[in-house]
């Protein structure tokens, strides 16, 4: 009888999704250079609540300078957009802040998303190709997204190595003896890659999202490992969304390094299926976590890519950072701080 009841129990509990939810506060600061008299053009991306996080409190300051916030038209992103003919002569603090309560999640049925639209390719983010050739290489199926989801975790190493004394061209990030991506090259040549994206301007290289760099050279952040993942589920007509916020840590307050993304797929009967191969490649351990669930620990402020902004002539590949444009020239004279504190 005992042996009965613990069986039931089991089954019981092992069926019962008992997902996290964490609550916290958000600071979002540009501190702006003076542009003595130059016109200042400045967007920010703005968080929206959605199925799993609620989005309140939210309050801008901006100083003198006016701002607007605007409805980005194919992703429904929202973004603050300020235009100052005569720009500023002093240097000028805005802040975004907002509570937000975030929900640890697997699949999602998300009111009022198409899926439809997310099945093309990006500037950054082609489909067909290469990416058809490795499918058929492969036998990757649209019917075993996990299958996607491993060959992309095992193809990519992360690291971003600006030079040979960067850390992430070190052990444990890259190794002296192993070569990588399906061009197999060194960690030398990834360096290499990088100074001569840095000269000629291009985005051939880690932490731009490109798909086709992630494919040949198999090292990259974030951007890269949810772009591979995304051409190869696009290329099999598998609707693929990108997701860009901040990773929180644990602690009770404090101040954040730099951005997060993943993704997520769409199955017809199911919904939206998240993933976060990058963050199971850091801790493997997690890999099958991270594959169909992702933590409380974040905050999502952009859907999409090759996004449409008021007043920026160009589309915006990856829109997390502020976006600055003195005179009609892109600018980064502004400071960026993030930060946090749990309520």
């Amino acid at each position: 009888m005992k042996q009965i009841l613990l069986l039931m129990l089991t089954v019981f509990y092992g069926c019962t999704n008992t997902f996290e939810e964490r609550l916290f506060q958000f600071t979002y600061e540009v501190i702006i250079e003076p542009t003595n008299g130059k016109k200042l053009e400045l967007w920010i991306p703005v968080p929206k609540s959605n199925e799993i996080q609620t989005v309140s409190n939210l309050e801008f300051n901006s100083g003198d300078l006016l701002y607007q916030v605007n409805e980005e038209k194919v992703h429904g992103n929202k973004y603050l957009y300020i235009r100052e003919e005569n720009g500023t002569s002093d240097s000028t603090k805005l802040t975004m802040t907002f509570s937000i309560l975030r929900k640890e999640h697997g699949n999602v049925k998300y009111r009022n998303v198409q899926p439809g639209r997310y099945l093309g390719s990006y500037s950054t983010v082609p489909t067909g190709t290469v990416f058809a050739s490795l499918i058929d290489e492969q036998k990757l199926s649209k019917n075993n997204m996990k299958g996607v989801y491993d060959f992309v975790l095992s193809g990519m190493h992360y690291g971003k190595p600006k030079s040979i004394d960067d850390q992430y061209y070190k052990e444990p990030w890259l190794t002296a003896g192993d070569v990588y991506g399906t061009k197999g090259v060194n960690r030398d040549e990834v360096v290499s890659l990088y100074q001569k994206a840095i000269t000629e301007e291009n985005n051939y290289t880690f932490g731009n999202g490109n798909s086709v760099y992630a494919c040949d050279i198999g090292v990259g952040n974030c951007t890269d490992y949810h772009s591979y993942f995304m051409s190869l589920g696009r290329t099999m007509e598998v609707p693929v969304r990108f997701h860009m916020g901040f990773s929180i840590p644990k602690g009770e307050k404090g101040k954040i390094s730099g951005y997060h993304c993943w993704a997520d797929y769409y199955s017809e009967n199911d919904g939206w299926f998240p993933v976060d191969i990058s963050e199971a490649d850091k801790n493997l351990s997690k890999a099958d976590y991270f594959f169909g669930t992702v933590c409380c620990n974040r905050v999502e402020l952009v859907v999409g890519r090759d996004l449409s902004l008021e007043g920026h002539g160009e589309l915006v590949n990856l829109f997390i950072y502020p976006l600055m444009e003195i005179e009609d020239k892109e600018s980064t004279n502004f400071t960026k701080n993030f930060y946090y504190e749990n309520l």
